[in-house]
């Protein structure tokens, strides 16, 4: 959708509601054997299940171009993915098959940095849990000024990610023992696993959206 400009604002918006199925877990053509959960029978219903780095059900963004006073223009733009599905694993051989990769009873999504994952029903497929969504503000404001000879110079000033948000990230794989969540200690006995269902990355880390940042140029126009 889109609003051209009237009265000095312009605005655009999109949206996609979408889904993304794999037999592999994977989102591209290839190979892939972690998520195989019965070699004898590579196409079950339990294989065909969401792909983990495809299938954000709701996708959204919305910009704006807004003319001010004095000549100054400001450009915001929200970016908005829902939760990837994350690869859990009950961390036992539920199908004594030699292969520790068997889905667990339950699914599990992430609820908050620090805090328990939450159940979502039961785990009928591979990639059932969810990590977390993501959203980010950027926001550009910039002024031109009159030099002479035709020439002008455009003052930019761009901040990216302007309310700071964590976009927690790098979940998974994680082992979900026997649905309870623990994990098994040396000794043979178990504990609640802290790390379960926890991100390991976040904005500004490697292949990550940005953290709070900003940068300041200017632009020639003749």
């Amino acid at each position: 959708l889109r609003r051209r400009m009237t009265h000095g604002i312009q605005v655009s918006a999109w949206y996609s509601l979408s889904e993304s199925l794999s037999t592999t877990g994977n989102s591209g053509d290839e190979l892939d054997i972690t998520n195989i959960q019965n070699a004898a029978d590579p196409f079950s219903d339990v294989q065909f299940g969401p792909a983990r780095r495809s299938d954000a059900r709701h996708r959204a963004t919305i910009s704006a171009v807004i003319q001010l006073p004095y000549g100054f223009q400001v450009s915001p733009i929200w970016r908005y993915r829902s939760a990837l599905p994350v690869n859990v694993v009950e961390g036992v051989d539920l199908n004594v098959d030699d292969v520790n990769n068997d889905i667990p009873l339950r699914a599990y999504a992430f609820d908050g940095v620090g805090n328990a994952p939450k159940d979502i029903g039961e785990c009928t497929a591979i990639n059932c849990g969810r990590g977390a969504s993501l959203s980010q503000v950027n926001l550009r404001v910039s002024k031109s000024f009159a030099i002479g000879a035709g020439m002008r110079v455009e003052a930019i000033g761009e901040v990216f990610n302007l309310f700071n948000a964590k976009n927690p990230s790098g979940f998974g794989p994680f082992t979900n023992f026997q649905d309870k969540r623990l994990v098994i200690n040396a000794d043979g006995t178990t504990s609640p696993n802290a790390t379960f269902l926890q991100p390991t990355t976040y904005a500004g880390d490697f292949q990550e959206p940005e953290q709070r940042v900003g940068q300041i140029g200017f632009r020639i126009i003749f």
